[in-house]
């Protein structure tokens, strides 16, 4: 592979002429689809289809090219086109499958993805990525179904792996996690990918010793994951071992080039414990070492506003902003969460209400804020008795947290605000009394809807987790 990209940039890119057959074509074009190199891809494909213009195999790759580009309209036509004149071809069937999962079509995806399975050719991939329209229709047996035979396959990738988790915790089934795991690494022992699950699934599940104990496995297999390490610190500080949490962050230093991030995390775990003083010295350190790291800023802002200097909180919460605005990461092109929640968290702090319900609702609008930044900005909405949109964000996030004590709580209040006292008669059996009785004082003594609240102080009380 390494002669011929090597042969195909020495000659061709540099306005040369040299025959490649078809076969070493397709390794060349692989390869660019592979690191991901767009302008040598480009041209690789171009030089391909000039050599040979009606094979089968170089217009697949067209296709992907498309593909990749969000090109799905034009994709699909090429494809249906080489439906039509090879209707048993496994490959085009293949592609179909992606291209109409990524317009939405799930069914038609699945139907696709069927056929491409008969050949028995690169099964993993084919069975993850019908798990993922199965996901996508909310039919989680089949999605489960269909990862786990994509993991018992030859060709199963660690994405495979990481998205069963995903799935099995929001289909709130992490217990069969837990099961299926532990027989998978029993059989594939050196998988670090399991092992690093297997412990997420151990620490969702509040079972830390065992959580540990995964990650220190992954750890065991590969000393330089990342992933592992980070997964390791949060559970010690979910233990309340912060000092062991800091060290394992240190361990990542000696193999791992983003010192900033690390540095970050660091402070972040002194921040959680309240120690604002040495979280905001390692701030700085991540910020010494990448003066562009947007989330070390913000972190540091919300150190400030902590301590009670909202200007300099507001000086550094800016400036993270600036930068995040300046150099949109491609994973987060819509803005970094942690960021815009610290702006809306500083500028709602100095009284700015327009300003951070401008932050808040970027945040929401990225579609990658976590459960506490939703959670935010649902005590944002309620202290400006921003009732109406509440109610509505509320209203989804109930959709897929069903009977979370704290939407059902907060809905429940928003309604009895608005006058709409059969909706909160229908969330009070979901209700926190506690958080209820400091929220709507009013409620709680209501002739008609007083006695209907749980009589339980503690009955669907939130966990007390650390975030």
């Amino acid at each position: 592979m390494r002669d011929l990209v090597l042969d195909f940039e020495n000659t061709v890119l540099k306005g040369k002429t040299q025959f490649f057959d078809v076969d070493e074509m397709e390794i060349i074009i692989d390869y660019y689809f592979e690191v991901n190199d767009q302008k040598p891809l480009e041209r690789a494909v171009e030089y391909a289809e000039e050599l040979y213009p009606n094979n089968t195999s170089v217009r697949l790759r067209r296709a992907h090219l498309m593909i990749s580009h969000e090109q799905y309209a034009q994709a699909l036509q090429v494809l249906n086109k080489m439906r039509q004149a090879e209707p048993d071809n496994t490959d085009v069937a293949y592609s179909l499958g992606v291209a109409n999962g990524a317009v939405g079509e799930s069914e038609k995806a699945i139907a696709y993805f069927k056929e491409a399975a008969r050949d028995g050719w690169m099964l993993g991939r084919v069975y993850s990525n019908m798990a993922e329209e199965y996901y996508k229709l909310k039919d989680y047996d089949a999605a489960l179904n269909f990862y786990r035979k994509a993991m018992e396959s030859d060709s199963c990738d660690d994405v495979t792996i990481y998205n069963y988790y995903d799935v099995c915790f929001e289909a709130g089934r992490i217990e069969q996690a837990v099961e299926y795991l532990n027989t998978y690494v029993k059989d594939n022992p050196y998988c670090k990918e399991a092992w690093y699950c297997l412990g997420c699934a151990y620490r969702d599940l509040t079972l830390y010793e065992k959580a540990v104990d995964a990650f220190e496995f992954a750890i065991a297999i590969d000393k330089t994951y990342v992933d592992a390490y980070i997964a390791l610190s949060q559970t010690q500080d979910y233990m309340g071992r912060t000092s062991e949490a800091v060290t394992t962050m240190i361990r990542v230093l000696d193999f791992y080039d983003d010192h900033a991030k690390v540095y970050r995390t660091i402070g972040n775990l002194y921040a959680r414990e309240a120690n604002y003083d040495t979280a905001m010295a390692y701030f700085k350190k991540a910020t010494d070492e990448n003066p562009r790291d947007a989330e070390a800023f913000a972190s540091l802002a919300l150190c400030y506003l902590e301590m009670g200097d909202k200007t300099n909180a507001l000086a550094k919460v800016n400036r993270a902003v600036l930068l995040d605005e300046a150099e949109p990461s491609a994973d987060m092109p819509n803005g970094n969460p942690e960021v815009l929640c610290a702006a809306g968290m500083v500028y709602d702090a100095v009284d700015d209400f327009y300003q951070a319900s401008e932050y808040f609702e970027r945040l929401i609008a990225t579609g990658l804020c976590s459960e506490p930044q939703c959670q935010l900005y649902t005590q944002f909405l309620f202290k400006h008795k921003v009732y109406d949109i509440l109610v509505m964000f509320a209203e989804e996030s109930l959709e897929v947290y069903p009977h979370s004590s704290f939407y059902s709580t907060y809905l429940a209040a928003a309604y009895f605000y608005t006058n709409r006292y059969n909706r909160v008669r229908h969330m009070l059996p979901d209700v926190s009394p506690a958080m209820l009785a400091e929220l709507c004082p009013e409620l709680m003594v209501h002739p008609l809807l007083g006695p209907l609240i749980p009589t339980d102080p503690y009955a669907n009380q939130p966990e007390n987790k650390k975030q």
